[in-house]
């Protein structure tokens, strides 16, 4: 036997064995501090961080590609994406993806010029429309049933500015072509502050929306299995303090 040619297969055989189970790409839409891009053109944040831990211990090797929401839904749809963190579970996205366990809690905060918050406090979102109130929303992100129901309604409908980049809808409001939007809490904080929009915008007491969060697989190029792995994945880093861990370090970042 040739010892050199049974060290390379050997070598080879170990190379294969470390080598990740599976090859993932997730979509992610810049979303401070959960998903966002660094100077040096890394993709960095508490949702990045979150999923690429559960990658890890599920055996699978992650790269990124950058969309707007809509666009990488229809890339779940697809298959041309594979997983996206972040969503929310509805009966009409499980025609087309798998769900992950529940993750992450998410709210959103309904944000007004500074100033105004005193005019407004107090009253509900459908009272606020039925006053004239313009309000920004992101397009294909979900607000919950009250706000559905409020946006589907033609009394209301031309009062909801809709925009497919989050961002867009701080420049709508500190240009007066909205009164207000909804946006989570964290990400609000990171990107006001990251604008030098304090003393500009503030946060009604009225939380809007709220629930738990889970990653959407694309069943066109995901198996089951590999959503069961990653929910065992999230019961370890929960079980060995991983998790609280990932999120203490943005809660100090806040």
């Amino acid at each position: 036997p040739d010892p050199q040619n049974a060290a390379a297969k050997a070598a080879k055989s170990e190379a294969a064995a470390a080598a990740p189970a599976c090859k993932l790409k997730m979509g992610w839409d810049p979303w401070e501090p959960y998903q966002y891009l660094t100077p040096e053109g890394q993709v960095k944040g508490l949702e990045i961080d979150l999923v690429s831990a559960m990658a890890t211990k599920a055996g699978c090797d992650i790269s990124f590609v950058q969309d707007n929401w809509v666009n990488l839904l229809d890339g779940i749809r697809d298959g041309s994406i594979d997983m996206l963190g972040g969503a929310t579970k509805t009966a009409a996205r499980e025609k087309f993806a798998w769900f992950s366990d529940s993750y992450r809690y998410e709210s959103f905060l309904l944000f007004v010029r500074a100033g105004e918050t005193e005019k407004y406090t107090g009253k509900s979102l459908k009272e606020l429309l039925d006053s004239g109130f313009k309000l920004g929303v992101t397009e294909e992100y979900l607000y919950g049933d009250r706000v559905n129901s409020l946006h589907d309604n033609d009394k209301y409908s031309a009062q909801f500015v809709t925009v497919p980049i989050t961002e867009v809808n701080y420049y709508n409001l500190t240009q007066d072509k909205i009164d207000g939007f909804l946006e989570d809490p964290f990400v609000a904080a990171y990107t006001i502050r990251r604008k030098g929009l304090q003393g500009q915008i503030e946060a009604l007491p009225l939380e809007i929306h709220s629930t738990d969060v889970s990653i959407m697989f694309s069943k066109k190029s995901v198996k089951k299995a590999t959503v069961e792995a990653f929910n065992a994945a999230l019961a370890k880093l929960r079980k060995t303090g991983q998790y609280d861990g990932i999120l203490a370090k943005y809660r100090r970042a806040k």
